[in-house]
């Protein structure tokens, strides 16, 4: 889905657990609590309902360049199939007819704006070049650069002691880059995405201010923190992004019809199910939230944008299993990518 952005040569001098956060960072759905993703089992499918032709879906009679389909996921590592029985409690009539594109615009940086931030990270090196568009640093630290990703690490020796809370994690974390020159003007809330006992390190990941919900791993910044606070590692993957056209959605009703039909990408928490890999998994769920939430579209490297899909929540039974699990499904929400409304 996405690509694994970084340095195409060796990567240890990176310490020994920077592949932790730079592994969190490629995945997509990383953000959400629940592992688990996978395709759903095929059924018959039922004709879709038509495109809107609204005067709004053809506003003045504009035409906005044709967009690439969104990135999800078609199955996930453990490789689960889904065979589901659906029902919907939500109210489909407040879910949004119309929502925003976005344009994800890339920065590159010269050598000289490469020096700059290395001087500020404090490395004590002179960048040199790597590849096409990319620098390199190591001294007291480490830093690579690439229209793509910027990765630093510490030349610091981790200190001891316990790990801070979130709060003060997040507040620790939000501190270090805007003092690092590495924080850009919409950078939004922080979030610790994951707590690593045996390394005694933390990672906390901030998306930007617009859009909220956003599903993929980029564009975002996690930075890897230890006791008091001390920040070990950082990896900014990041773009410039600008409000496009406001679309026309499919009806909500039209994407619930995907559901049932199986046409639908689905994230299940199945931690406490104990399935073994590959496992089929049957059971019934009932949808009782519905809302937009933003993933990228396009490849890596080229143009890309963040586009919406709708996100129907709900708890899963599944067969032969005592109790309930959260699960997510995600279809595209886009009716036609050649009309704005706007």
């Amino acid at each position: 889905m996405l690509s694994k952005f970084g340095p195409p040569g060796k990567r240890a001098s990176l310490g020994a657990f920077a592949v932790i956060p730079l592994l969190l960072t490629c995945l997509v759905f990383l953000l959400t609590a629940s592992p688990a993703l996978g395709t759903t089992t095929p059924v018959t499918p039922t004709p879709k309902a038509g495109k809107d032709n609204s005067s709004d879906a053809q506003a003045e009679g504009e035409v906005a360049e044709q967009l690439p389909p969104p990135d999800l996921p078609t199955t996930s590592q453990q490789g689960y199939t889904f065979d589901l029985g659906a029902s919907l409690k939500a109210d489909l009539k407040k879910v949004p007819s119309k929502a925003t594109i976005y344009e994800l615009d890339r920065n590159k940086m010269t050598k000289a704006q490469a020096q700059k931030l290395a001087d500020k990270l404090k490395i004590d090196a002179k960048v040199k070049a790597r590849g096409k568009d990319g620098f390199t640093a190591s001294g007291d630290g480490e830093l690579f650069i690439s229209p793509d990703v910027i990765q630093y690490q510490t030349g610091a020796k981790a200190k001891d002691g316990k790990l801070p809370s979130d709060e003060d994690a997040i507040a620790a974390a939000r501190k270090w880059l805007r003092g690092s020159g590495l924080s850009p003007a919409d950078l939004g809330d922080g979030k610790v995405v994951t707590r690593v006992p045996q390394a005694n390190i933390l990672v906390v990941n901030f998306g930007p201010v617009e859009p909220k919900a956003l599903l993929a791993a980029y564009p975002s910044i996690t930075v890897t923190v230890g006791p008091k606070g001390q920040i070990l590692e950082a990896s900014k993957r990041w773009a410039d992004i600008q409000p496009g056209d406001v679309y026309q959605l499919r009806s909500a009703n039209d994407a619930w019809k995907d559901i049932q039909v199986g046409e639908a990408y689905i994230e299940a928490d199945l931690t406490d199910a104990d399935f073994p890999a590959g496992a089929d998994v049957s059971g019934t769920v009932t949808y009782s939230d519905v809302s937009i939430a933003y993933t990228t579209a396009g490849p890596p490297g080229g143009t890309q944008y963040l586009e919406p899909v709708f996100v129907f929540k709900g708890r899963m039974r599944v067969e032969g299993k005592d109790g309930t699990f959260a699960i997510k499904a995600y279809v595209p929400a886009l009716v036609d990518s050649g009309a704005p409304v706007g």
